[in-house]
């Protein structure tokens, strides 16, 4: 007992007096996960413990087996004085026909640690398993409060996250909130938030209570860049795919919509560094020289692509482009005072502390479609923007090892 109060005694000193230790500045003994195990609790390396409720075991996999989820955690034992000192990391473990625990993943990426979560403290809330899924949740923040859960499912041999919800609030004005629950598996994207919002030169406006859908594409980080040919080249796509083929789909126009074969269309999109890439698969009974997909802000206005290309298929036709990141947040900044400095953190390889919810760009896919060349206006228009929402489509990017789990220890 004394030498714990003489510990935390000198950590409180050392934040006392500005020399407070960072997490890098905390020496921890090796992770050495085991590659197998016989229980959840024997991946705990010397020096490390399981953290408390954190062990979950279900069948993850769709083999009938039982798999296991859980939180490796060293330091912040619960005071509030260490607690930003906690390092926390998710392994997760499919069963074997041995009958042992097989490592899957290791993840320091996915689990917040205790000096990530501001005033309130460690951010790490729970770690539980719902319908196959392992679901992970976040809170923290100080008068403005935060919180995110992560859905990930285990699928084509890889963690990928398939949902993700996103919550924030204001302690000392209770009307000020958003919600954004994000369906990543069809891009459905249902939001509701109310309160203050930043406008250029910092002043502020009150925004009405909005409630409205939109799509949202999710733009997986990539080593190699797709060809930008117009043609669609197996494993050149990878992620999800938003599909768009059905009347409440059509953003303008609608009746003139004539059903799929007429016009319907699937969206890809990945990142390369600086660089967005946009897919667009589009079935149309009647090509013809109005036929566009553009990316545009709320107003209409269109980006520039920095290259584009199409190419015909047997049902239609396929546009493949590449956009610049910054030229998009430079369109976008009338709107957002920040979203560039947001864009440059999210580029740096180096700045990836706390950073679980990727950065939204609020710009819509539209697919133009003109069947009557000599009446151009006659033309209806699929967009990941939904009719009647107060919303504009997004696409969303991730740094690695968010978005699809990845071992980075």
């Amino acid at each position: 007992m004394l030498t714990r109060q003489i510990s935390l005694l000198a950590l409180l000193l050392l934040t006392r007096y500005g020399i407070a230790l960072s997490q890098d500045e905390v020496k921890r003994p090796p992770l050495r996960v085991p590659q197998t195990a016989d229980s959840p609790a024997s991946f705990a390396p010397p020096g490390w413990r399981v953290e408390e409720n954190s062990i979950k075991e279900a069948d993850l996999n769709g083999d009938g087996q039982p798999d296991a989820a859980l939180v490796l955690t060293h330091g912040g034992n619960g005071a509030s004085v260490d607690a930003q000192f906690a390092k926390h990391v998710l392994v997760l473990a499919l069963r074997g026909s041995d009958g042992k625990l097989h490592r899957s993943i290791v993840s320091d990426a996915a689990v917040l640690d205790g000096d990530e979560g501001g005033v309130f403290g460690d951010p790490f809330e729970e770690l539980s398993i719902e319908r196959g899924a392992v679901v992970i949740t976040h809170y923290g923040g100080s008068r403005d409060r935060w919180g995110y859960t992560h859905r990930y499912r285990y699928q084509n041999g890889q963690w990928m996250l398939i949902g993700l919800t996103i919550n924030s609030s204001d302690t000392l004005d209770t009307e000020h909130f958003s919600e954004f629950d994000i369906n990543l598996s069809t891009g459905l994207v249902n939001a509701h938030e109310k309160g203050e919002s930043d406008r250029p030169q910092g002043r502020k406006s009150r925004k009405p209570e909005l409630h409205g859908s939109y799509y949202e594409l999710q733009a997986l980080p990539l080593a190699k860049p797709p060809t930008i040919d117009g043609q669609m080249t197996p494993g050149e796509w990878p992620g999800y795919t938003v599909s768009l083929n059905e009347a409440r789909h059509v953003f303008r126009n609608k009746q003139l919509w004539g059903g799929a074969d007429d016009l319907s269309v699937k969206l890809h999109a990945v990142r390369v560094g600086e660089n967005l890439f946009l897919c667009a698969e589009v079935t149309d009974n009647e090509v013809t020289t109005g036929d566009a997909v553009r990316l545009v802000i709320k107003n209409g206005q269109a980006i520039k692509p920095l290259e584009s290309k199409p190419g015909r298929t047997a049902k239609g036709y396929v546009v493949e482009a590449r956009y610049s990141l910054k030229e998009i947040a430079k369109a976008l900044k009338p709107a957002d005072e920040y979203i560039m400095d947001q864009l440059e953190s999210y580029l740096n390889p180096d700045e990836e502390s706390g950073d679980l919810e990727g950065l939204s760009l609020k710009v819509a896919v539209e697919v133009v479609d003109v069947d009557d060349a000599a009446t151009p206006k006659a033309r209806s228009v699929f967009s990941t923007r939904v009719a009647g929402s107060p919303y504009n489509g997004a696409i969303r990017i991730f740094r690695k090892g968010t978005f699809v789990l990845v071992s980075d220890l």
